[in-house]
């Protein structure tokens, strides 16, 4: 339990004694220290930190109210509780005024006020963490909106008046906080699509918040911006608001275009090629050739050719991602589900050589394979074909991504 450190003022030193002695037999945490007048307390209070002062208001040279602006004026934020007499109400409006905490009427039955005073410490202390842990929060809610790398601003939630705005949102948007304080961004004509606004409003309405609506924002020079906004209600001094993020994703949305261009691109490469092509997934060969790796085999090709039905039943995990016309031509497949008839187990024993071959070359760690072969196509006839195979940057690990083009050798 933490040590709570009271300083009791009263000029009437058997009370105070009184006080201390029932106040540390009462409350095992508690430390008092006591001070027959304000001037000495004062002293004190510039050498020692304390957490509650509790002051009676009628003393000589210095009462409790001038006590208390003289605190006030050294420490805003320690408790303060001021001990008055009956029927004073004025001292009392004055006093919390000048910014004491609570107050207690001396008089009644002695055990009573005692009581009731721990209760007004324990509560000054508790209101006094609560008041640093607001701050501290405050505080950190403060340094993330003024350095957020987002634009980052708040709105009233009804009228969607600006309140505040960070940086990074005149950065973004180029308005300064003069240019939208207590303005809304429809007046300002922020939102590209009128629609998308009132569908942000809506949903933070019905759902209380927000995440990634992508939209046009624009900047006051015209300029168009697209962003994801993320937005949710926040209660700011008992004003319900609305905190929002915008994230800038002109870099994403071009990345997106070029890479939806370049698909594009190796749709028409990879359809079109007069070569034959194949995408290939060899995620659970590798599982497999590993596992086989582990019996120190030294070679691999001679070990499929003694037990070919193990080489069968490794090719038959291969799995198809994509191929194109040119390949089912190559081995005569009338579609795609007769494409995989070349990867069962019965045409696997016809081609051993060309499967044993590429096992052996991936699990010896090579990237690039290239050799001539003679395979039998679904029609039975012999082929002498040119074959490549190369990992997909980045797939290297996996084998779940390998291009193999076959390509058939003329005279």
């Amino acid at each position: 339990m933490e040590t709570v450190r009271v300083l009791l003022v009263d000029d009437e030193t058997e009370l105070l004694k009184a006080t201390k002695i029932y106040l540390e037999k009462a409350k095992k945490n508690y430390q008092i220290v006591i001070q027959n007048s304000a001037n000495d307390a004062l002293k004190l209070l510039g050498k020692e930190p304390f957490d509650v002062i509790v002051s009676d208001f009628q003393m000589p040279n210095m009462d409790g109210l001038e006590f208390l602006e003289k605190v006030r004026e050294l420490d805003k934020d320690i408790s303060f509780i001021i001990f008055t007499g009956k029927g004073r109400e004025e001292v009392v409006i004055k006093a919390l005024n000048l910014g004491a905490d609570y107050y207690l009427q001396k008089g009644g039955d002695v055990q009573s006020q005692f009581s009731e005073l721990i209760n007004l410490i324990n509560k000054s202390v508790d209101k006094k963490k609560a008041d640093i842990a607001l701050r501290k929060s405050e505080e950190k809610f403060s340094k993330a909106f003024k350095f957020s790398l987002n634009a980052m601003v708040i709105n009233r939630f009804k009228g969607s008046a600006f309140l505040d705005i960070n940086e990074n949102f005149t950065k973004l948007l180029h308005y300064t906080l003069e240019d939208v304080l207590e303005k809304n961004p429809d007046e300002l004509s922020m939102w590209a699509k009128r629609e998308d606004y009132l569908e942000y409003q809506r949903l933070l309405r019905e759902e209380g918040q927000v995440v990634d609506f992508e939209t046009l924002l624009i900047t006051k020079d015209a300029q168009m911006i697209p962003v994801l906004i993320s937005g949710a209600l926040i209660d700011i001094e008992g004003e319900l608001c609305v905190l929002s993020v915008a994230r800038d994703i002109t870099e994403l949305t071009e990345a997106l275009e070029a890479l939806k261009e370049n698909e594009q691109r190796y749709r028409l490469l990879f359809e079109g090629s007069p070569v034959a092509l194949l995408n290939l997934n060899l995620f659970e060969v590798k599982k497999q050739l590993d596992e086989l790796g582990k019996q120190g085999i030294e070679s691999l090709r001679e070990y499929f050719k003694t037990y070919p039905k193990i080489l069968a039943n490794f090719v038959n995990l291969i799995s198809i991602n994509e191929f194109n016309n040119a390949a089912l031509q190559l081995i005569r497949a009338d579609d795609e589900n007769s494409i995989k008839d070349f990867f069962d187990h019965e045409f696997t024993l016809k081609n051993i050589e060309l499967f044993s071959k590429i096992f052996e070359f991936l699990i010896s760690g090579g990237t690039l394979f290239e050799e001539e072969f003679t395979i039998f196509d679904l029609k039975d006839e012999k082929l002498r074909i040119l074959v490549r195979l190369v990992f997909a940057p980045g797939y290297e690990e996996t084998w779940s991504k390998v291009f193999v083009t076959m390509l058939h050798l003329t005279s």
